[in-house]
Parts: structure tokens; C-alpha cells; sequence
């Protein structure tokens, strides 16, 4: 194989793999920050839209049921589909 195709070496092109991979995850992390950031922008619209509507606001945060009820993994009952 010819020098040229060699581009550095197995340090070298260790390199590059860093510095792409870096890059990527820099990239990911500014995309998940700009969507977060519009995800919250429009539950805020949102909020306000309903609270014109109705009059009211929603809290999220309280139970749909009534009373909080803790689920155990380890009595969950594991359904297996039957395989004919």
C-alpha cells in the first residue's frame, strides 16, 4: 500500500475518530437543547390557550385516581404471547 494511502497511521486516524465523534455529540446536544427549549415554549402556549378557554389550569402533577398505588415489579404478572 502507498505512503499516501497511510494518511498518519493508526494514531492518526485515531484522531480523527475523536474529533468526528466529538463533533456529533456536540451536534446531538445542541439539537436536543433547541428542541427541549421549543417543546417548553409551545406547553407554555398551550397552558395559557387552555387557561383562556376554560378559565382554569390543569396541575400535571396531581394523580389522575386519587391515591398514589406503588407497583411492585416482582409481583407483576409477565404475559407471553403463544407462538403456534
Amino acid at each position: 500500500m502507498p505512503k499516501s494511502k497511510l494518511r498518519g497511521g493508526a494514531k492518526a486516524h485515531k484522531t480523527r475518530v475523536t474529533h468526528r465523534n466529538n463533533t456529533l455529540k456536540g451536534l446531538r446536544k445542541k439539537a436536543q437543547k433547541e428542541f427541549n427549549e421549543m417543546f417548553e415554549k409551545q406547553m407554555e402556549e398551550l397552558k395559557a390557550q387552555y387557561k383562556n378557554e376554560n378559565g382554569e389550569t390543569m396541575d400535571l402533577n396531581t394523580e389522575v385516581l386519587g391515591e398514589s398505588k406503588d407497583i411492585n415489579v416482582n409481583d407483576a404478572e409477565v404475559v407471553t404471547p403463544e407462538v403456534k
